[in-house]
């Protein structure tokens, strides 16, 4: 979804990024923008080395379903254009934040992973919603700032036991046992960061 100038000041960006486009980002994609439909959040995705065009594998597709959502997707590469407006960028493994830094240097400031974002926000998010809400009059204004709030909390939590946990391992290709807990984590986290962002815009 392409924005005007003046339409990108009146909602908040999000774009999940991962390899191919076909797994993991759409998936994160898919179930934000079911889970943060009443908010003014425009959700999108990419892939670095995306299969440009391609649907979801079928267990992504069943995933989506099986939740209500429709699964419908084709895949786009990332470009640096599309990092330029969004509020956050969420990487479902390490590597992909990396890429979209190397991209848009300015995007790293915005860019955690997926799972290293709900961590965040397990550890610190009552309270750093709670002050989101109280800083900011009008609903965008609450949301960006606890993302910003997030964001900045990146090095202050407790660090998860292994780097590669804050990362969803990458199912294509593999067994259905491998998609399952791929869609379990980014459902996880992502219920998991709706929950914060419905806490922060809410009436005071």
């Amino acid at each position: 979804m392409q924005l005007s100038d003046s339409a990108q000041a009146d909602v908040i960006e999000i774009i999940t990024v991962c390899t191919g486009n076909i797994c993991r980002s759409p998936l994160a994609e898919i179930l934000l923008r079911d889970r943060l439909a009443d908010l003014p959040v425009v959700v999108s995705s990419a892939g670095t080395r995306a299969v440009v065009g391609a649907a979801l594998p079928a267990q992504m597709t069943l995933g989506a379903t099986a939740r209500g959502l429709d699964p419908t997707h084709a895949a786009r590469q990332l470009g640096g254009e599309m990092l330029r407006a969004p509020d956050l960028v969420l990487g479902l493994a390490r590597e992909h934040r990396a890429a979209a830094a190397a991209l848009v240097p300015r995007s790293g400031r915005k860019a955690m992973t997926l799972l290293q974002f709900a961590r965040v926000i397990e550890q610190r998010g009552s309270d750093l919603a709670a002050e989101a809400n109280a800083a900011a009059a009008d609903p965008v204004g609450r949301l960006r700032t606890a993302i910003g709030f997030a964001l900045a909390e990146r090095g202050s939590v407790v660090p998860p036991r292994s780097p590669d946990d804050d990362d969803v391992a990458d199912p294509y290709g593999r067994d259905d046992k491998a998609y399952a807990t791929a869609i379990a984590q980014i459902t996880v986290a992502v219920d998991t960061v709706a929950g914060y962002l419905h806490r922060a815009a809410g009436p005071r």
